[in-house]
């Protein structure tokens, strides 16, 4: 377990409660995804770390933010792909909202190469109570790099993303009549 993880997961309160601080300042679901993003691959020491976020019509996930190699500038990604529920390895963790990793790309007919080839991928889904808003997705150039602590790590970091962005929506909705 790399030792960013474990001294994460050792002051995850704390931790956590600095990520809700954060989250709560932002007003738009792109917001939210940077912070997530930003968080994730600082807290984490993650090489690579991106957002995708479902479409209105929820059939779509397309890249919304990026730390690592993808991200051109400050809140800048050097190009975006989507994806369809269901294709890739973000595209199953979404479809069936559980998180999917990958030791070995080379051997994982789910893997989409993104900006370059990466052999380790750990994707989780950004979702509460059912209702999914996203994924959260990390890769790394090592082969089975990501461990269960990787993933507790993020699913926890995502949790704190799908119960703000589950605020925004609601607060876009319109009253029921």
């Amino acid at each position: 377990m790399v030792n960013a993880v474990a001294t994460f997961l050792a002051q995850a309160d704390r931790r956590m409660a600095r990520l809700v601080d954060l989250l709560d300042r932002a007003d738009l679901p792109v917001e939210v995804a940077w912070t997530l993003c930003e968080f994730a691959g600082k807290e984490l020491e993650l090489m690579d770390c991106v957002v995708y976020l479902l479409d209105r019509d929820g059939s779509t996930l397309l890249q919304q933010a990026a730390w690592g190699p993808k991200r051109a500038a400050d809140r800048v990604l050097e190009s975006r792909i989507r994806l369809n529920l269901g294709q890739g390895i973000v595209g199953r963790c979404a479809q069936l909202q559980l998180p999917q990793r990958t030791a070995d790309a080379r051997r994982d007919c789910r893997y989409v190469v993104d900006d370059q080839f990466n052999l380790s991928e750990l994707a989780v889904p950004i979702c509460i109570d059912g209702a999914l808003f996203g994924v959260l997705d990390s890769e790394h150039p090592d082969a089975g790099y990501y461990h269960l602590a990787h993933e507790h790590a993020l699913y926890a970091i995502a949790e704190r993303g799908a119960i703000r962005l589950r605020a925004l929506a609601q607060s876009q909705d319109p009253p029921s009549a």
